[in-house]
């Protein structure tokens, strides 16, 4: 993918953000960066995406988001992160969930407490409910679900059951907004099960790692279930090489 006309020409899906390339010794510290501001011009990136989807046109449809993505290391633990975190510093209640179970990554990010049994583990029969599995991050108005990797559970058994559905089901019920971050598709097939109890899903993409063909595929899958909400993100965008086909202003957020 080197252009915006290879993600929507013949797909009919718009690219809502383009999030900028930086330098950083971590996934962690860009997973941080809307917190931290230690990258201004991502920070200001993702509090243009949240505008985005704040405004008149997205809002009915964006209180449940999933991010998901063809492939690993496309960027979509990072964007669940930086969005979440970019709802809750503008006054929203916001639940971040880590239902990408085999890999999980978020509670590295935001730090789970100690004791936390996590997401897989209730889904897989523990004890509790919903509300037990949240913990408050270190952002205000940002709370947090995650996960544990286990060897025993599996989780393709597990995230098309009731018990998923039921806690969605809370969320949307106790939150402003709720952001999924969910596995890759192109690996397994959980996302497209969640993806029907989210209100949109947004498509990472990233330039010269991610191939069109598995871009497209992704989106026409996510279209044959039902979903018809959704969006792509470039991530780790140089903009120097990366062609806007007269978009580029559009990207280039002021502060809100």
């Amino acid at each position: 993918v080197m252009s915006s006309h290879d993600i929507e020409v013949g797909l009919g899906v718009k690219i809502l953000a383009v999030i900028p390339r930086v330098k950083a010794r971590s996934r962690k510290e860009i997973a941080l960066a809307s917190l931290s501001h230690s990258f201004g011009e991502m920070a200001e990136a993702f509090a243009g995406l949240r505008s985005v989807l704040d405004s008149t046109a997205y809002r009915d449809h964006t209180k449940v988001i999933l991010v998901g993505s063809s492939l690993p290391e496309e960027g979509k633990t990072t964007t669940s992160c930086n969005l979440a975190t970019a709802c809750a510093l503008n006054g929203q209640k916001t639940l971040l969930i880590d239902f990408d179970l085999r890999r999980p990554r978020v509670g590295g990010i935001f730090s789970m407490p100690a004791g936390y049994q996590g997401l897989l583990n209730y889904l897989a029969g523990g004890q509790g409910e919903s509300p037990e599995l949240v913990y408050a991050s270190e952002c205000k108005n940002l709370s947090i679900m995650a996960s544990r990797s286990s060897g025993d559970a599996r989780p393709a058994d597990l995230v098309g059951g009731t018990k998923v559905a039921k806690l969605l089901a809370w969320a949307r019920a106790n939150f402003d907004r709720v952001v999924i971050d969910a596995p890759p598709l192109g690996l397994v097939s959980d996302a497209l099960s969640l993806a029907g109890l989210a209100d949109c899903v947004l498509v990472m993409a990233r330039p010269a790692t991610s191939r069109k063909r598995a871009v497209r595929h992704t989106i026409r899958r996510f279209q044959d279930v039902g979903v018809h909400a959704i969006a792509v993100v470039m991530n780790d965008v140089d903009h120097s090489k990366f062609a806007y086909h007269g978009y580029g202003p559009y990207y280039h957020y002021r502060k809100h």
